[in-house]
């Protein structure tokens, strides 16, 4: 299958990348950025442990196609890292929330 050029910005960063049609924002986020963050736990679209936000809008990467996101603004859970928690980080510790996700 022929590649195409995918330009996008991903947490903050210009990624420039050759990608096939059928590739996810799942598959090229964890296997070519090494941003583990975005899980794959069902990779049909009903767990939603794989959610990202494109443009500001949260998206499963699973059902998404990378191309779909030319040009667009994704961030990962990674996007949240810093020093202090995070407000989404914070409610997870004082809630009990599991860290993986899956299932909060």
């Amino acid at each position: 299958m022929a590649k195409k050029i995918l330009k996008l910005t991903v947490n903050g960063s210009p990624v420039e990348m050759a990608t096939s049609d059928n590739r996810t924002p799942s598959q090229f986020l964890r296997e070519i950025l090494n941003l583990t963050g975005t899980k794959v736990g069902c990779d049909m679209g009903t767990c939603g442990c794989c959610t990202v936000t494109v443009n500001g809008r949260p998206r499963l990467a699973c059902l998404t196609l990378a191309m779909e996101c030319a040009g667009a603004k994704i961030e990962t859970i990674e996007a949240l890292k810093s020093e202090a928690l995070h407000p989404l980080q914070r409610a997870f510790s004082e809630c009990g929330g599991s860290q993986c996700g899956f299932c909060t």
